[in-house]
């Protein structure tokens, strides 16, 4: 025999082996299996931002803008995925959870969609969280009760405690006496919770042949379209019914038709108040849909020391200062040529930092025990007003690093537009949060999602600009 033939015997015999070893374990039973986290089908996580002008539990106007996406993979624009013509995250019974700083707020609940020059924003209306329930009290039944001491490393048998034997009632005491009975009874009580996941088998129920049917069924003489079952779905809300809303497209009550009557449907269609264009007094809040629910935790950080707070936004706001203090002028500038003595009687005071206003200083922690993330947000008050953004974290010192500054003006809007943050949102689901930021220019307007990971803020996602 060759070594080429020799060689190829002792590979395949390992490979029998292996797969003979592999057989029992692919044939056990893997216990309880949590259906929830099974990762079957395409997972997709939406992000988008609700604007709206009142206050939250009275909203006047509002709108819902799609911003992202997250497949499982990567980002994919939310005004343009699966838009058949309008995209997914703003179909009809999409159910989305508002939130701040990760805490739950409320739903918005999507009734329709319109197409506003090319952004599709969702209509709909608010609904407050449920309310808490209550916990129910202890009955009271007037018994009263013995606490023993009980020796916990104290040897025993498997038995049944003497406590449980008295609170079983009459059924125990008279399964105790029964002689062999006692023996079954006392068995069944030991035996392990059986899990309702383990697979059983069950015989096939007579008449569910599909020949069973009889000879008159015969095929459906349906021409209806057959249905696509796997094109991904958000969260639907039900109504009253039980039935998930009807994701049909919107109905456009200008469409021209013959005849002078209106539809029933366009006449009877709820259209909720929009909100167009940027009033002064438009709140922005982030909303999440996701099908697979999952605990929501506070992004907000805590300080240890609330003078640690103080210090921070005192520290923010001095570089937010320097980054919009006009440059010095040329006669606040002193000759070579003069002496020091001359120099220190005519020195020009330190001008006066410039003032901010509309403030914006939060602190989040945007993961499980992660540090402080800072991000402070103001404009100047003089003219051309200027913008500042910063975002910083603490150093090891206790003194911030900057992260991201950005700054901007009245004049240089169109090419560095003004940064607004929204809020910190967990867009991948994965208990990490992003920060997500209006770009707002002085005839457009955009999303950006920015990364803190490693000491630096990196944009790992930007929408299409659209006009203001």
């Amino acid at each position: 025999m060759s070594r080429v033939r020799t060689a190829c015997f002792e590979l395949a015999s390992i490979a029998g082996v292996a797969a003979a070893c592999a057989l029992p374990a692919y044939a056990q039973y893997p216990g309880h299996v949590d259906e929830a986290k099974q990762q079957n089908g395409t997972h997709l996580r939406a992000t988008a931002i609700l604007e709206y002008t009142g206050d939250l539990g009275k909203i006047k106007e509002s709108r819902l803008v799609p911003i992202v996406i997250w497949d499982g993979m990567q980002y994919q624009p939310g005004g343009l995925y699966l838009a058949q013509p309008a995209p997914l995250a703003v179909l009809s019974g999409t159910q989305y959870e508002l939130e701040t700083a990760g805490k739950p707020k409320g739903f918005f609940n999507i009734k329709d969609s319109e197409d506003l020059a090319g952004l599709w924003i969702g209509v709909g209306s608010f609904e407050a969280p449920p309310a808490p329930k209550p916990r129910a009290s202890p009955a009271k039944s007037g018994h009263t009760y013995e606490v023993r001491d009980v020796d916990p490393d104290k040897p025993h048998f498997a038995h049944r405690p003497a406590d449980e034997q008295n609170q079983a009632g009459p059924a125990g005491t008279e399964a105790s006496s029964g002689g062999a009975g006692s023996g079954a009874g006392t068995g069944a009580q030991n035996a392990p919770p059986v899990d309702p996941d383990r697979p059983t088998l069950h015989p096939r129920p007579s008449g569910s042949d599909s020949g069973s049917s009889g000879a008159g069924s015969g095929p459906s003489s349906s021409s209806q379209p057959d249905t696509d079952t796997d094109r991904p779905t958000f969260h639907r809300r039900s109504n009253a019914s039980g039935e998930v809303a009807s994701a049909q497209p919107a109905i456009d009550p200008d469409r021209p038709h013959l005849g002078y009557t209106a539809p029933v449907d366009q006449s009877k269609l709820d259209k909720p108040t929009a909100l167009f264009g940027l009033p002064p007094d438009m709140n922005q809040m982030a909303g999440i849909s996701d099908d697979r629910a999952g605990d929501t935790e506070s992004l907000v950080f805590t300080w240890s020391n609330p003078d640690d707070e103080n210090k921070m936004k005192t520290a923010l706001e001095t570089i937010a200062q320097q980054a919009i203090v006009p440059p010095a002028t040329a006669a606040a500038t002193t000759t070579k040529t003069a002496s020091a003595a001359h120099r220190r009687a005519h020195a020009p005071g330190a001008p006066a930092p410039p003032a901010l206003a509309d403030e914006d200083f939060r602190c989040y922690s945007l993961s499980f025990g992660g540090g402080a993330t800072m991000v402070l947000t103001a404009h100047s008050t003089g003219t051309p007003m200027k913008y500042v953004t910063i975002v910083a974290q603490p150093d090891f010192y206790g003194q911030p690093k900057v992260l991201l500054k950005q700054v901007t003006s009245d004049n240089a809007l169109d090419i560095a537009p003004r940064y607004r943050l929204v809020d910190a949102v967990d867009t991948e689901g994965n208990g990490r949060a992003d920060l997500i930021f209006e770009l707002r220019g002085q005839t457009y307007r955009q999303f950006a999602i920015y990364r803190i990971a490693g000491g630096t803020a990196t944009q790992v996602f930007e929408t299409q600009p659209t006009a203001n």
